[in-house]
């Protein structure tokens, strides 16, 4: 009996490890498990993600914001609001492993991330230069590489779990008990791959196998609401219908706060408000949505 479980274990610990290659045959055991939840993570990763709504932690990576000089190149931007720095400065990388790998081998140190026009916009209207600059975060190779390597974590995780339950096929082949024992396995990758960040700050250690509950502050959300709240009603850069508009969807975020709504559900919910105000114009206050976002869930 040659096991399928066991020869991608091994391979993913080698040194030459094609990753890409390993991720097509993971693809294949979770499909055959009906592992649907952690194959569709799998896909995303040879695929690339259609929506930061689906993106693990770890590919929301640390860059440096910085403005193309004709005279100088690239120089680094400093804004005066730390939190849309922050939110600037971490862009998430939804493009697939292979493109990243692919970017990873180019030439330079950093790989280049191009801000949408709204964004551009807004910081050159707050800028002291003379003259337009075009803008953009540079993120340093070992920071992109470092996804590399997370996925090649996930994956050792996820066959050592599925080893330790007597889970190892045969060649392609699972039988219906593997199948059935399956079914108990969690399937959040962040139960795999390390460290995931919870509302109060803290971080837990998700090791294979346990399922990880993260406390959920509805209080720290309400003021995180209350502060965007603020915001929006001292932006200059919002008409006074849009900023009505706002504030009314603001308002349906407060009601599914009082209902206790999932965080997913609020989380989404101040997406689409963050969607309306970068449309709107509004991006600095996008900005401290996003930021806050990512400091919340």
């Amino acid at each position: 009996m040659s096991s399928v479980v066991l020869a991608l274990q091994k391979e993913v610990t080698q040194s030459d490890c094609d990753i890409v290659s390993v991720l097509r045959r993971a693809h294949l055991i979770a499909a055959k498990l009906n592992l649907n939840d952690f194959n569709q993570w799998i896909v995303n990763e040879l695929n690339g993600y259609d929506s930061e709504m689906d993106v693990p932690e770890y590919r929301c990576v640390p860059g440096q914001l910085k403005a193309f000089n004709p005279s100088r190149g690239w120089i680094p931007v400093m804004l005066s609001d730390p939190k849309v720095e922050e939110y600037l400065s971490h862009p998430i990388v939804l493009n697939s492993l292979s493109e990243i790998i692919s970017l990873c081998k180019g030439s330079g140190s950093s790989l280049v991330f191009s801000l949408t026009a709204e964004k551009q916009k807004v910081l050159n209207a707050r800028s002291s230069a003379p003259i337009q600059m075009q803008m953009a975060i540079h993120v340093s190779k070992s920071a992109a590489a470092d996804i590399i390597e997370k996925v090649k974590n996930t994956l050792i995780e996820w066959t050592l779990e599925l080893e330790a339950k007597g889970i190892l096929g045969d060649e392609m082949s699972f039988n219906e008990q593997e199948k059935e024992i399956a079914k108990t396995m969690p399937q959040q990758v962040n139960n795999y791959y390390g460290p995931t960040n919870v509302i109060n700050g803290d971080k837990i250690q998700a090791n294979a196998g346990n399922t990880v509950t993260a406390y959920f502050d509805y209080e720290l959300v309400r003021n995180a609401v209350d502060e965007i709240d603020d915001s929006i009603q001292k932006s200059e850069e919002l008409s006074q219908e849009d900023k009505e508009e706002a504030l009314e969807l603001l308002r349906e975020i407060n009601s599914k706060i009082d209902s206790r709504k999932k965080g997913t559900v609020i989380k989404a919910a101040l997406i689409g408000l963050k969607d309306f105000l970068i449309s709107a114009g509004a991006g600095l206050t996008a900005g401290i949505i996003q930021a806050k976002i990512l400091g919340l869930f």
